[in-house]
């Protein structure tokens, strides 16, 4: 029940919901109240500076009685200037509490201004002054959990959130409380799903939430040790271990076994390849006019036998999955169907090594084009690489595109088949029919094809309907081009006709790349396809839960399964799961040093 103080709006700081419109943080702790998280209890008051002294003394000395310290923290709609709150200036321990309402009072008032009117307010009781914890390493293991206790940020306990091991042991507190508070940020990530740095309190014995703030990295168009792998889209987002299987194959100078080091991991759940320095985009001034024709020679020479070879797969690509298809996954033996596996992994991983391929020219394109102009605009250089899509791809784009309109047209937003009018029922069934055996582009073998359930097809229709897919990434290309004929003309007659050679070749590039993304997505498809056999198989044989668990296990790890040899085979996949879940909504940064 809200409850009228001197004009001021109280109400219990648990009584959070989603809809509030407190910030973003408030609805982050709304979210972590709906799924069970602990989050500190107390008072939220909506204050102004005006308001300030007689209704919060009588909450503040509300809030001693359930806690020796008292903290008060303003919601900032406006992060940065939250970010000009001192650290613990506002927490009031057993003495007096005026300079620490003073402090609050200044704030609110230069708040004023910006937000228009009152700031929510915690007030909140505490067994303990509040400390810290952080659920990745922002500069190292991200799977490495932080804690700390007020004064000792600077040397906090280090725990591996896979094993549970304490791995450094901090200052100011006693392992059983560091390791509650591990927990606690644990669960608070693995519930938003991305990585946070929370501030914690302690009430009835156990650590709760207090605040809570993403943590973000620099996801910067430059090189590291590991690299984020990117053949059809700036972040594919999270990718299934089979599909990172097959790229560290595609990758890989010799077959992968144990012997061999990975080439390519999962970190954050996506593949990171192990790189070395050396690309140079967007850091290169023009160079002399001799320099730069030999870099466009040489570029040139190299982008031919690479558009051959990928022109050679598309061409072949027709037989050679016919030739898969004619495997029945469910007649064949063990033996057979590991043989199948392997057949189709290694058709993926050349489609993946082809892309990747393009990736290395189209650098070298681009590094020429520097050379010729000089560096251009940072977003300019993923809008040149981006694969072209195809003509059939932008069919089914457009058909989506059409469909999304009418649905949003009569319904306001993208509604399930059942909520449909029923006017619009026989269109759905329609596009969704043609769409039964269409994948997402992508390199990850877990997506279902676009029409495989109603719900993958809605999926499909918020995804046109948010801008996204090719019609963005060619609009990006077309502004992308137009800056670089402007440039172009700015730096001689000569440098501008190499360049507009080169805009054609970036083209070309692009458009190759398009028809090999198709092709290893319908590679993908027969890949997934086998790997759910197995997985039924495994079920049937209770080694896994679910037939799609078999997609979160490698080859090797699905043959030793398939032919017997102990493992916690269930206990990894759902380990892998969970890392998918975490990791989902959190932009990767590109590199990792």
């Amino acid at each position: 029940m809200t409850e009228h103080e001197a004009g001021v709006e109280s109400r219990p700081l648990e009584g959070l919901r989603v809809g509030d419109a407190d910030g973003q943080e408030a609805r982050d702790l709304a979210r972590l109240l709906e799924v069970g998280v602990p989050v500190a209890r107390g008072a939220l008051l909506y204050l102004t500076y005006r308001t300030l002294p007689d209704t919060l003394l009588g909450t503040v000395e509300a809030a001693r009685r359930d806690g020796k310290s008292v903290v008060l923290r303003p919601f900032y709609p406006a992060m940065g200037l939250g970010a000009r709150v001192p650290e613990g200036t506002l927490d009031v321990g057993e003495g007096d509490a005026g300079p620490a309402l003073e402090v609050l009072r200044g704030l609110l008032e230069e708040g004023a201004t910006l937000l228009g009117g009152s700031i929510p307010v915690r007030v909140v009781g505490s067994e303990a002054l509040p400390g810290g914890a952080a659920s990745a390493d922002v500069v190292g293991d991200p799977d490495g959990l932080s804690v700390w206790s007020r004064g000792h940020r600077a040397s906090p306990w280090r725990i591996d959130r896979r094993s549970g091991r304490m791995e450094e042991k901090g200052e100011g507190l006693d392992v059983h409380k560091a390791e509650q508070v591990a927990d606690l940020v644990d669960r608070v990530q693995l519930a938003l799903g991305l990585p946070v740095e929370i501030e914690w309190v302690v009430q009835h014995g156990r650590p709760v939430v207090l605040t809570l703030l993403p943590l973000t990295f620099d996801a910067t168009f430059t090189d590291g040790v590991w690299r984020r792998v990117a053949l059809v889209a700036a972040d594919e987002g999270t990718v299934a271990p089979l599909a990172i299987d097959a790229l560290d194959r595609a990758f890989a100078s010799e077959e992968p076994g144990p012997q061999v080091e990975a080439n390519v991991r999962r970190v954050y759940a996506r593949p990171y390849r192990r790189r070395e320095p050396g690309a140079t985009l967007g850091r290169r001034d023009r160079r002399a006019f001799a320099r730069a024709s030999a870099e466009v020679a040489g570029a040139t020479r190299e982008v031919a036998p690479v558009i051959a070879s990928f022109l050679r797969f598309e061409r072949a690509s027709t037989a050679r999955l016919e030739t898969l298809d004619r495997v029945r996954l469910k007649d064949v033996d063990s033996e057979g169907l590991l043989s199948a596996l392997r057949d189709r992994q290694r058709f993926v991983a050349e489609g993946y090594l082809l892309l990747d391929n393009g990736r290395e020219i189209t650098r070298r394109t681009l590094e020429a084009m520097e050379a010729l102009i000089g560096v251009l605009p940072r977003e300019c250089y993923p809008a040149l690489a981006a694969p072209y899509a195809t003509r059939g791809r932008r069919k089914v784009h457009g058909k989506l595109l059409a469909l999304s309109k009418a649905v949003r047209d009569r319904h306001g937003s993208i509604v399930e088949r059942a909520e449909l009018d029923s006017s619009l029922h026989e269109r759905w069934d329609a596009v969704r029919d043609e769409m039964r055996s269409v994948r997402p582009l992508g390199i990850d073998v877990t997506p279902v094809a676009i029409g495989a359930t109603d719900e993958s097809f809605a999926a499909a229709l918020r995804r046109v309907q948010q801008g996204g897919g090719h019609e963005r990434r060619e609009t990006a290309r077309s502004l992308a081009e137009e800056r670089v004929e402007k440039t172009a003309l700015g730096v001689g007659r000569m440098r501008g006709v190499m360049a507009a050679s080169l805009s054609l070749l970036l083209g070309r590039i692009a458009r190759s790349k398009g028809g090999v993304a198709e092709v290893v997505s319908q590679g993908i498809g027969r890949l997934r396809a086998v790997g759910l056999e197995v997985g039924r198989r495994l079920v049937e044989e209770a080694v896994l839960d679910e037939h799609d668990d078999a997609l979160y296990l490698s080859v090797d790890e699905l043959e030793e399964a398939v032919r017997g040899e102990p493992g916690a085979y269930a206990a990894r996949v759902r380990l892998r799961r969970e890392d998918d879940l975490r990791w989902a909504n959190y932009a990767a940064p590109r590199r990792l040093g």
